[in-house]
């Protein structure tokens, strides 16, 4: 079990970096004008801005039944669906990464920052998917929770650090590999979707 709730996190951090978004966008047009100095801050954003969300959406999570709980993972996993159409009608539609004025290492940080904050994203990423997830792993043990939340940002950032690289260096395969991962974060937001699905009705 401990396995499948580590791959679980691996998958959700994977597919939140790949999913279009203004956090990503943000990175990525940084990295184009910039360079991957300059953006590479920024992929730190979500580790400043979610402790608050965080903790607010498991105060509220440990305060209600466990029937409550279910019915937020089954919300998640129609959020999944939800997040597997959009990343598929992004690679189906792809948009270029349009170009941000040039700022410096910690402007891209705070910028990011304020706008992960701000964005309602968070909020619904925490208490439809990952929420849940870390309260039923901190449940079974508090390391099976560190390990999740490890293993989510660990691939998370990993994500956005090899797109920004990408994007910096190789502007045309930068945009071949995003639109490539696209398509691999539908499917596997898709295929997430099902088995959290089994999980709550199992």
């Amino acid at each position: 079990m401990l396995i499948s709730t580590l791959l679980s996190a691996a998958t959700v951090g994977f597919s939140a970096g790949v999913t279009p978004g203004p956090l990503q966008a943000l990175l990525l047009s940084y990295a184009i004008k910039g360079g991957w100095k300059k953006a590479l801050p920024a992929v730190f954003a979500p580790v400043v801005s979610d402790g608050p969300v965080i903790l607010l959406v498991l105060l509220i999570l440990n305060s209600v039944s466990a029937g409550f709980v279910r019915v937020l993972q089954i919300g998640g996993a129609l959020f999944l669906l939800y997040l597997a159409w959009d990343s598929f009608r992004a690679y189906r539609n792809y948009v270029e990464v349009e170009e941000q004025a040039e700022a410096k290492g910690y402007q891209t940080l705070l910028k990011a920052t304020a706008m992960n904050l701000l964005s309602p994203g968070p909020w619904l990423f925490w208490s439809l998917i990952n929420g849940p997830n870390l309260v039923e792993a901190w449940q079974v043990s508090p390391w099976w929770g560190v390990g999740y939340l490890e293993v989510f940002y660990g691939v998370f950032i990993l994500t956005n650090v090899v797109l920004i690289v990408l994007f910096s260096s190789m502007r045309q395969m930068g945009e071949k590999v995003r639109r490539a991962l696209l398509l691999a974060a539908a499917i596997a937001l898709a295929g997430f979707a099902v088995y959290q699905s089994c999980r709550v009705w199992g």
